[in-house]
């Protein structure tokens, strides 16, 4: 009897996403990580010294002529949709990181090259696969709060373990503010963000597509450059958005968006990005990343279940602490494990990925709209993102 096949998977870009997918790849038992790269080789021999890892420091271009299975891409934005056509060519199953592309036209070329090949894809958009999200949307699947209606999220301040400080690339330490290289033109941080909140905004809404997007700017300045923060690796915008509002297509549905942290001057209790769902009957609250001071009798709680004439019941997720933010929603690497593993499933069982390019492409066309409504001061249609607009 043959023995069972092991995919072979290879990680390109070790900065933070690189560290966090390692996870995925060591522990899931029917795969293996035979090779890195990275385009500064410094980092790449110290990833893999520190993991004390028995792979190859290959090229990219090496990777797409070896043998491996899936190509893991952790690259800056702008190299996205390129890296995931090349991949494809290659024949390569690929693990593409968010934000999926730099417009629409670039999200096209790049699911068209995966069909054309017929490989799996899957963007790895945290927020939909995360514990606490998950169990979430079980819920309102099963009519927990009636028919859900509004989304509500908020945006607190951050919170580093003691002993984190997260850098950029040492090798292209400026892609994150460069308006091309980022995507994001003068809005790179929400090029970079905003998918996140879009996607959890539909996943919880039993993925009901946006259909429009305002987003509210200011324009002081409250926190001085003079002051960074150990989190704030985009630099401090002169144009803050804190508040982004949508409509779905269903014209009953709404969901608001709204930041409030050391970052532009404004406090909230609560820290991190959790979520307020309201339905028909009743309503949940529910932590994400770098969440924490969800309260319930005086208790930390990481899910509220509210429901009309019955008691609250709170719920915890034992997946131990998160290894950069001080937050119990296992964010780094637990909900990054969780799609890679997704991934890996669905290539051994030849099922598609439950997010991928078409989806990831849609929530940078909500993106674009959502830099285009603040460029604009004016709400934007989804479907007046054509394919060729980008932010810069």
């Amino acid at each position: 009897m043959a023995g069972k096949r092991i995919l072979k998977a290879g990680i390109v870009g070790l900065g933070l996403a690189g560290r966090a997918h390692l996870a995925g790849y060591i522990f899931h038992p029917d795969v293996k990580l035979v090779a890195v790269s990275d385009a500064d080789p410094r980092r790449a021999r110290q990833y893999v010294d520190e993991y004390k890892l028995d792979v190859q420091i290959l090229s990219f271009e090496d990777l797409l002529n070896s043998d491996i299975d899936i190509i893991d891409l952790c690259t800056p934005t702008y190299l996205h949709g390129i890296m995931t056509q090349q991949a494809a060519a290659a024949g390569k199953h690929i693990h593409c990181e968010k934000p999926f592309c730099s417009s629409v036209s670039d999200g096209i070329k790049a699911c068209r090259a995966v069909r054309d090949a017929g490989v799996k894809l899957l963007v790895g958009e945290t927020y939909v696969f995360l514990t606490s999200h998950v169990k979430a949307r079980e819920l309102i699947d099963s009519g927990e709060i009636g028919r859900p209606l509004q989304v509500r999220q908020r945006f607190g301040n951050w919170v580093l373990r003691k002993g984190i400080r997260l850098e950029p690339s040492s090798k292209d330490p400026e892609w994150r503010v460069d308006p091309v290289k980022s995507c994001g033109g003068q809005y790179a941080w929400i090029f970079d963000h905003a998918v996140h909140l879009f996607s959890a905004a539909e996943y919880f809404m039993q993925d009901i597509p946006i259909h429009e997007i305002y987003a509210v700017t200011a324009t002081t300045k409250c926190m001085p450059d003079k002051h960074p923060l150990d989190y704030q690796v985009y630099g401090i915008p002169d144009i803050d958005i804190p508040i982004i509002t949508w409509k779905y297509e269903d014209t009953d549905l709404q969901g608001l968006w709204a930041r409030a942290e050391k970052l532009n001057g404004k406090y909230d209790q609560m820290t991190g990005f959790s979520s307020l769902i309201l339905g028909e009957r009743g309503a949940i609250e529910v932590l994400g990343e770098g969440g924490s001071n969800l309260l319930w009798d005086g208790k930390q709680q990481h899910l509220l279940l509210h429901r009309e004439g019955k008691e609250t019941m709170g719920l915890c997720i034992d997946e131990g602490s998160d290894a950069v933010w001080e937050s119990d929603i296992n964010y780094y690497p637990q909900g990054h494990m969780n799609h890679v593993n997704h991934l890996i499933e669905c290539i051994l069982n030849d099922s598609e990925p439950r997010y991928g390019g078409e989806t990831g492409m849609h929530a940078v066309t909500c993106t674009l709209a959502a830099i285009r409504s603040a460029q604009e001061n004016r709400p934007v249609k989804i479907d007046e993102i054509t394919p060729d607009y980008t932010a810069y």
